[in-house]
């Protein structure tokens, strides 16, 4: 177990770095220690957006169980995390068991002093979490907008959340974050263009989670029938139709890979998006249609084939439904 202790002037990158024996990349309040050895694949990287905010981004494989034991100070900052790949385990130090953490669920937690936090990354699992760090005294004092903005907000959410700490709020399964977050999670940059081309993409992952915290504390309404770990899973669905647009994509065959019942998966489905489960596999066939048409140098009939698809007629006519146009008008 990694012992580290939360501190402004820590450089707990740098722990990790020669705990994994890893490559170590500084610069403009950003470090970064990629990995491909017998411990790890990936990157672990840490960058301040300004005085208050900052960012730790896990894209990784562990090979083995890696275990942080994190000692907290007083007037410990907000942690918001959110998971787009991979699940890890969370305590109090106080705690006798773990809180797991699924794919697509925010968490937020908070500890008093003279407490610790115990985080478990498993094996063998490709992870990607985005953790975003607000530290209110230091937004405080800062006249920057955005700055403002956060500690308002932050500030007000939680002045009605309950006062003894540590406190851990883990949300609801919610996708809303998950492009925001990935994008986060593909920033291995320390230099200034690689911060700024992710800022946004912070602020708006940031916000999408203070929003899902507001629902949930509103008492959002997820199916009775489905479990958290069921949603979870559920939100896999996409990468998979993406992974086998040559499939035929039944509900039954989606069902029958996802171990569920068809009503359990069309629950799901219109809960998290919105859609019947036909409804979202065809909007993800045409989705892919219009980057193929927009990018590649491919035919109508060529990317009709590519998304799983035998008529062209019926391609041209769904295609317009989704996007209002015929496929030959967005040709390259």
């Amino acid at each position: 177990m990694l012992k580290l202790r939360e501190d402004p002037r820590s450089e707990h990158v740098r722990e990790m770095a020669l705990h994994f024996g890893a490559e170590l990349d500084e610069g403009n309040d950003a470090a970064t220690i990629t990995m491909d050895n017998e411990r790890a694949r990936g990157f672990i990287s840490s960058y301040r957006i300004f005085d208050g905010l900052t960012v730790w981004v896990y894209n990784v494989t562990f090979f083995e169980d890696f275990a942080v034991d994190l000692a907290l100070m007083e007037g410990s900052p907000y942690y918001f995390s959110y998971n787009v790949a991979g699940h890890f385990l969370h305590r109090f130090g106080e705690q006798k068991t773990f809180a797991r953490v699924l794919p697509n669920q925010h968490m937020i937690f908070a500890s008093g002093p003279e407490s610790s936090v115990q985080i478990v990354f498993p094996a063998n699992e490709k992870l990607k979490i985005a953790v975003v760090i607000v530290d209110l005294e230091q937004l405080g004092e800062l006249d920057v907008r955005n700055a403002k903005r956060i500690h308002k907000k932050v500030g007000t959410i939680f002045s009605h959340a309950p006062e003894e700490r540590p406190y851990r709020h883990l949300g609801s399964i919610d996708t809303e974050a998950e492009q925001y977050a990935a994008i986060v999670c593909e920033n291995d940059s320390v230099d200034l263009v690689g911060g700024l081309l992710t800022e946004g993409a912070v602020l708006n992952m940031l916000a999408c989670q203070i929003r899902a915290y507001d629902q949930d504390q509103a008492g959002r309404t997820v199916p009775s029938v489905l479990t958290t770990a069921e949603l979870s899973k559920i939100t896999s669905l996409g990468a998979y139709v993406l992974d086998n647009l040559d499939d035929d994509l039944t509900i039954a065959k989606l069902s029958r890979h996802y171990r569920l019942s068809s009503k359990k998966l069309q629950l799901g489905v219109r809960h998290l998006y919105g859609d019947s489960v036909g409804r979202y596999v065809s909007n993800l066939r045409m989705g892919h249609a219009k980057h193929l048409l927009q990018s590649t140098e491919r035919n109508v009939s060529e990317v009709c084939d590519l998304v799983g698809l035998s008529s062209r007629s019926y391609f041209s006519k769904v295609f317009k439904e989704r996007y209002g146009v015929s496929p030959n008008t967005i040709l390259h």
